[in-house]
């Protein structure tokens, strides 16, 4: 069987004996052919994880803060339509301990 892309690049690093016996150990547990199959593909998973810091991280970390901005919203819009309603509502100490985990006020609904 011919390989499509042959690797002839090498990278070489050092391990204690330790973190050599951790690698084989992960190798078995994840079913790894070898230890390079292991380290390359560890490597290369990781490669294309979104780094901290990166663009596209601060990206998400925006979206992710506009959704909970959203969700907040959304509840204290439920909880005034339960109150106007006269339907029982959390206590006002639930809401501001909910509140105060999310670094709001109550006053901020």
């Amino acid at each position: 069987m011919s390989v499509l892309r042959p690797r002839n690049r090498l990278v070489n690093f050092r391990l204690s004996e330790d973190e050599f016996e951790k690698l084989k150990s992960s190798c078995e547990l994840f079913g790894a052919r070898s230890v390079s199959d292991f380290a390359r593909n560890s490597v290369l998973s990781r490669m294309d994880q979104v780094a901290p810091g990166s663009e596209e991280s601060s990206g998400r970390l925006v979206n992710l803060d506009q959704k909970v901005n959203s969700l907040e919203t959304r509840v204290g819009q439920l909880l005034r339509l339960l109150e106007a309603s006269g339907e029982s509502t959390p206590g006002e100490a639930d809401f501001v301990a909910v509140n105060g985990a999310l670094g709001r006020s109550a006053s901020s609904y």
